[in-house]
């Protein structure tokens, strides 16, 4: 499993088999950090008591073939596949999911993730991972009991020149979803963007629904 994360951080055997199950299912980024410090970012502000250690959970292209062998023909289909992951792997641990609304609002994943170093905001507001570049989907956050891990944000890993916020700037004019995907395609990191299919699956719906990520 590709964790940007420490692997053991907690209950030893237990978290790890609950990083490994996500991992079998796709889900190949696991960020732990300090739930409480991070409460001090807007929006966040619910992290401040109870467990103390979250770990974001996200995706690279590698969610693709195991998402697809296991889709059941439902609504929202990734989102369902989503939720049954995680509450098989972590069935006692609080779950927020960056595709739910929370008191009428979706929780800001991206400013957490740029918070706790998993990646860097860049100029277009996407997360970009020192690996991934912004090929990455953040899904959930985990909070759970055990000591969590010093954390700090991190240098922008792409050398930026603002050719994704040129990008963003047209897409914004326009509802065509492969303008959104030149925002994307815009960042220089690109070894591992996503297959043609995953993003058929992604962007052509991004009109339907307010998008977990991608």
């Amino acid at each position: 499993m590709r964790r940007a994360g420490t692997r053991r951080v907690c209950h030893g055997r237990a978290v790890d088999d609950a990083l490994a199950r996500l991992a079998d299912a796709g889900f190949d980024l696991a960020h732990a950090f300090d739930a409480h410090a991070a409460a001090r970012e807007p929006g966040w502000e619910r992290l401040a008591s109870g467990p103390r250690v979250g770990v974001l959970i996200g995706n690279t292209r590698a969610l693709w073939p195991r998402f697809c062998a296991a889709r059941r023909d439902e609504p929202d289909p990734l989102d369902r596949y989503t939720e049954r992951s995680l509450t098989q792997a972590y069935a006692s641990a609080t779950i927020y999911f960056a595709h739910r609304t929370y008191e009428g609002a979706f929780l800001p994943f991206s400013r957490l993730a740029a918070a706790v170093g998993l990646g860097a905001l860049a100029p277009s507001h996407l997360v970009i991972h020192p690996i991934y570049g912004p090929w990455i989907a953040l899904r959930a956050l985990v909070v759970h009991d055990g000591e969590p891990p010093l954390r700090a944000p991190i240098p922008q890993p792409c050398r930026c020149d603002a050719s994704c916020a040129t990008a963003l700037a047209a897409a914004r004019d326009t509802t065509d979803w492969r303008a959104w995907l030149a925002v994307r395609d815009a960042c220089s990191l690109r070894t591992h963007r996503y297959s043609e299919d995953q993003i058929a699956f992604h962007y052509p719906t991004a009109w339907e629904r307010v998008p977990s990520g991608g």
